[in-house]
């Protein structure tokens, strides 16, 4: 239980901090979405070079052990369409920052990314159900569980 009221202080740190420097110092607030998306999207490409795992392949082994052929393709393509996704969502608030308005950029920045993470993420889950109907598949609860597995095993590291 300590872990989750940690993680669940860090999340509002993260999510409020931008908009409680935005004042004193805008340069940081501004730049802060902006280098959290490109970092998350540089994990993510580190892990596509050759004689790596694949981010999600990781998440999906947890889940699944051996990854079928079909599997470890696409979770090879599924990890680099959410390095394009942290790329794009990295533009979108460096952009809001030079053109946009305060509000618009609070509204992205607080709420709209991670709007966009949930829904890339249950999206991805039911196309996969769909595409794939004739694997198992864990509950978006336990998928996330598994997630949260593997990114804590790398921690550790």
């Amino acid at each position: 239980m300590k872990r989750t009221g940690y993680a669940m202080l860090g999340a509002l740190c993260i999510v409020a901090l931008p908009w409680l420097l935005r004042e004193a110092m805008p340069a940081l607030a501004y730049a802060l979405p902006v280098a959290i998306n490109l970092g998350l999207a540089a994990v993510f490409a580190m892990t596509l070079r050759r004689g790596r795992e694949p981010m999600i392949a990781r998440f999906a082994r947890a889940e699944r052990g051996t990854l079928e052929p079909d599997l470890v393709v696409y979770t090879r393509r599924l990890t680099r369409v959410w390095v394009a996704f942290f790329v794009v969502a990295a533009a979108v608030a460096a952009a809001l920052a030079a053109w946009g308005s305060a509000r618009a950029w609070v509204a992205y920045t607080a709420v709209g990314n991670y709007v966009a993470v949930a829904a890339l993420f249950v999206g991805e889950y039911f196309y996969r159900r769909r595409r794939f109907a004739h694997y198992r598949h864990a509950t978006p609860r336990v998928l996330w569980a598994h997630v949260s597995e593997v990114l804590r095993a790398g921690r550790r590291r």
